[in-house]
């Protein structure tokens, strides 16, 4: 009877040491990246973005909120007593206020976001954070709207009111609206790509991300993570200029 119980712990230890040993080599094959470990933490449920891992995020020239208008004059034809101010773009461009996108039925603010930096295997990388609200993230070192580079903006879309939760229905020739002021900027979707992340090597990770890198030319990127059950792949859009921005003109009283 004593071997008889013997048997059966030593067969019992046996057994969870097997189950042990099968559990560390699942983790280890499906262990998250030290980026997916920093998304768990950030008390949401979707994943932010990483960007390029350089050891400098570049910076545009143009200051937030430097807003700049060349006063043209008064438009003829108003009613008495009532002028419109007619102005030209900005150069230095204008940063983003309001994104409308209408095939997806979105109307939603746009505040401005920054990064924070990533210490893994020795090297700094940076990831962007994700608005913790309605809205869309302008990533903030990402062009402003109205002149060449690449503006990026990032949003949830199964967390804090899902702002992009209908991002992946987007298609290309699909008309994406940013507002600043009085000025409206026209974009046409033509690209659109559903990239795996979660769980992704570096590299395949880092390549996703350099659709957020500068560009040379004029181009709108937007940014969330699918599906709303596992966050394991990436929707990038990737939108061109449609014509010249849009004054929309406030009218004001006229100067006694």
């Amino acid at each position: 009877m004593f071997k008889k119980i013997n048997w059966w712990v030593i067969l019992g230890a046996a057994a969870i040491a097997f189950g042990a040993v099968n559990m560390a080599l699942d983790y280890k094959a499906n262990a998250l990246s030290p980026f997916d470990m920093v998304d768990e933490g950030s008390g949401g449920d979707d994943f932010l973005p990483i960007v390029s891992a350089a050891n400098e995020v570049p910076v545009y020239a143009p200051t937030l909120g430097a807003v700049q208008s060349a006063v043209l004059g008064a438009v003829q034809g108003q009613p008495a007593g009532l002028e419109t101010i007619a102005v030209l773009p900005p150069a230095s461009g204008l940063v983003p206020e309001r994104l409308v996108i209408p095939t997806i039925f979105l109307n939603a603010p746009i505040v401005p976001v920054h990064f924070r930096e990533i210490e893994a295997g020795g090297q700094t990388y940076y990831q962007w954070r994700v608005p913790a609200e309605f809205a869309a993230g302008w990533q903030d070192t990402s062009a402003l709207a109205g002149v060449p580079g690449n503006m990026v903006l990032n949003g949830h879309h199964n967390a804090y009111g899902e702002v992009f939760r209908d991002l992946v229905e987007l298609k290309v020739g699909d008309v994406i609206q940013v507002f600043s002021g009085e000025w409206e900027y026209r974009y046409v979707v033509s690209a659109k790509m559903l990239l795996p992340e979660r769980n992704q090597p570096l590299d395949v990770r880092m390549d996703n991300a350099r659709w957020l890198e500068p560009s040379t030319d004029e181009r709108l990127t937007l940014i969330t993570c699918w599906p709303a059950s596992s966050n394991s792949h990436r929707v990038i859009i990737v939108a061109l200029p449609e014509g010249e921005p849009i004054h929309h003109p406030t009218v004001r009283a006229a100067n006694p």
